[in-house]
């Protein structure tokens, strides 16, 4: 039987993710670019197999994702712009012995209508509200009059200001409508749900997305590509091994912290936050055998903390967060991670002026064509890996032996103390694919039983 109960037991079966080859780049006509590329997706695949070797040693069985042969498959308006299935963890997880992964209802199944209704219910019934909600309110406010210099509380103000209920329709979830400028609708006045018609709104729809899939960055991710299906062979092997699939609930072990009886669920972003007793209810009612617990954590957990065994826990938080969840549990606490390292570069600032921070591409700073195509045509590929932690990105094979990117003084002190041997695998495009070594894999079969550290 499959099964992961605890991500520091022994590691039997893994999937490790895949990007596309180089051969995939050669309609790109400027070389400056192409090359780039080419050599981006040789040095990845490399550091893939370095990866699959090490895990080969301790006899774990690999399983990839899979990348259809046609390039064809993947372009759009005459570009590959689709993102290949680097991260296998950021959409699936076994827990216990079922294994969750996306289907061909992946970003379809749930109601963004109703979801953005009860959001704009909760802001209406506010008197006065969070940090949250006043920041999300900013968010719809910027929406509605970009360019505005309002604060965050008075967006909340403005927002309030703007609504007022009105019919309620046959399919209408509640009856609150906003008045809006004649820019975006004529009439001035917009149903709360109608907010998906409109451009104007995009942000906000996207972030509904993310919040409900529990993933970060672009909602146009591979499972979203209806002509490949980039988990065949994971499917298979499940189904050859009778193991239990359960699609479309967006669970993944990358916002989710698998401790023995306990899950971790991160909120991801505001969203979730805002809605957290429709967040936690929908796990209570997934997993009912679990203690669930979610946590204040905007995008993934496992590039915020990893528990790497009982006992241990690497973060970038404060240790004091986890006084109450993991007590007793010594918390090493990060100052700084590689990239952190690099900023005071002058050539990666001059990038990040222009990128924001959302990938890094060491050697090419002042390669104009590459950044303006990586900006124009790749935006969903990158996320914001200036908000990464790949120090904490580690993945473990067992209790004695866990793998990393690089060398830390702090960590592997804390290795030392606990008996644990680090091994090295540089996954040199981590600044690119924001992926760290956790990211680009997803354990499917650990040995051991469901144990309960908590009482």
């Amino acid at each position: 039987m499959l099964t992961v109960h605890q991500h520091w037991d022994p590691l039997k079966v893994c999937a490790v993710g895949r990007s596309y080859p180089p051969e995939f780049y050669s309609r790109i006509k400027n070389p400056k670019v192409r090359d780039v590329m080419e050599r981006i997706a040789i040095e990845t695949e490399e550091d893939y197999q370095k990866l699959i070797n090490k895990l080969e040693e301790f006899n774990v069985k690999v399983i990839r994702t899979d990348v259809s042969e046609d390039p064809e498959v993947y372009v759009n308006k005459g570009v590959l712009n689709v993102p290949p299935p680097m991260c296998p963890r950021d959409f699936t997880a076994m827990v216990g012995d079922t294994f969750y992964m996306p289907g061909d209802n992946y970003g379809v199944n749930f109601d963004v209508e109703y979801i953005a209704a009860n959001l704009f219910e909760k802001i209406y019934k506010y008197k006065l509200a969070n940090s949250i909600t006043y920041e999300f309110c900013k968010q719809i406010e910027d929406c509605i009059e970009p360019r505005n210099k309002l604060s965050p509380k008075e967006s909340f103000l403005r927002l309030k200001s703007r609504m007022f209920r009105g019919e309620v329709g046959p399919d209408k979830h509640t009856d609150i409508y906003l008045k809006v400028p004649h820019t975006i609708r004529r009439g001035q006045s917009l149903h709360v749900q109608q907010l998906q018609k409109f451009s104007d709104f995009d942000s906000i729809i996207n972030k509904i997305i993310s919040s409900e899939t529990c993933t970060i960055g672009s909602n146009f991710k591979f499972p979203n590509n209806k002509r490949f299906y980039p988990f065949t062979s994971i499917k298979k092997f499940l189904e050859e091994n009778n193991a239990p699939i359960v699609y479309d609930k967006y669970v993944n072990s990358a916002s989710m912290t698998r401790v023995g009886k306990d899950l971790f669920f991160s909120t991801i972003n505001d969203i979730n936050e805002m809605r957290k007793n429709e967040f936690c209810a929908k796990w209570e009612k997934l997993f009912p055998t679990y203690n669930i617990h979610v946590v204040t954590v905007n995008g993934h957990t496992d590039g915020t903390f990893c528990p790497v065994l009982p006992g241990l826990i690497i973060t970038r938080k404060v240790p004091d967060l986890y006084k109450e969840s993991f007590p007793d549990w010594e918390v090493v606490q990060l100052e700084q991670d590689t990239l952190s390292a690099v900023h005071e570069l002058k050539k990666f600032k001059k990038l990040k002026r222009i990128n924001k921070g959302k990938w890094w591409i060491p050697g090419e700073e002042n390669n104009d064509d590459l950044i303006d195509y990586i900006e124009k045509w790749l935006g969903d590929w990158v996320t914001m890996v200036e908000e990464s932690v790949f120090d904490v990105n580690m993945l473990m094979i067992d209790k004695k032996n866990i793998i990393c990117n690089g060398y830390n003084k702090k960590i592997y002190d804390a290795f030392e103390r606990h008996g644990i041997t680090p091994h090295v695998v540089n996954f040199r495009h981590r600044y690119f694919w924001d992926g760290g070594l956790h990211c680009i894999t997803s354990d499917i079969s650990r040995e051991g039983k469901q144990e309960n550290y908590f009482s």
